[in-house]
């Protein structure tokens, strides 16, 4: 059976990290990516680096960095508290290193603040089949809408970037506006301003932007 802490810590669905026969350097640091002139349909287009372009599988990790958990780890000097959208690494040079738990650290609980969106909130993932499919892109997006306007807003997204991905600037932009399809575009298109496509996963720079203002008219209260 699952666990909370087996998701936070499940490694990438990349086939040339589970091919030993083939170069990866997640496995074998410097050993190489194959994945980036490859076969890279289910691959990230943001966050990635020279050394490693893996998307993270988890769904259960984008609800969580929408909802600004909190990782609770103990190790022999101590305990701590991890902002989720902390807790995991980007590649940069290491991509063998993939969270900033230490060799001896626990992981204890995983806490989820109070939250502020009451029923204006989505989850959208979007895969090749209905079921047992990871995603090619998914949003959750979560409102506070008070007096028509747009309080506050949190934006992840998954199967794009080697870390559940939280679009900060693209949540500024909507704070202070009326939800309607026009802002939610902006939105999009801020959250995807540095995406980067490679030979078979292009397509996932537009359908992310139409994924996150599907997910956002949803959490508005409109029709998906």
């Amino acid at each position: 059976m699952a666990s909370v802490g087996g998701n936070l810590l499940q490694r990438t669905r990349c086939s040339y990290f589970y091919d030993v026969v083939q170069p990866c350097n997640k496995r074998v640091p410097n050993s190489g990516c194959p994945a980036i002139d490859g076969y890279n349909r289910m691959h990230s287009i943001l966050g990635a680096s020279s050394k490693c372009i893996t998307a993270h599988p988890s769904d259960m990790c984008v609800a969580l960095a929408a909802l600004d958990a909190v990782v609770h780890t103990t190790e022999p000097s101590g305990d701590r508290k991890i902002v989720l959208v902390d807790f995991h690494k980007l590649p940069g040079n290491t991509p063998e290193i993939e969270t900033v738990l230490l060799p001896d650290e626990l992981i204890c609980s995983v806490e989820l603040p109070p939250s502020t969106f009451a029923k204006n909130w989505c989850y959208l993932k979007v895969r090749d089949r209905a079921s047992y499919a990871f995603a090619l892109v998914s949003a959750a997006t979560c409102l506070e809408i008070e007096n028509g306007q747009i309080k506050s807003a949190t934006i992840a997204l998954g199967g794009i970037a080697p870390k559940p991905w939280r679009a900060v600037e693209a949540e500024k932009l909507l704070v202070g506006k009326a939800p309607s399809e026009q802002t939610f575009k902006a939105a999009a298109d801020a959250a995807l301003e540095n995406a980067k496509g490679y030979e078979h996963n292009n397509f996932k720079i537009e359908m992310s932007r139409r994924t996150v203002v599907r997910a956002l008219k949803v959490a508005a209260g409109g029709v998906a």
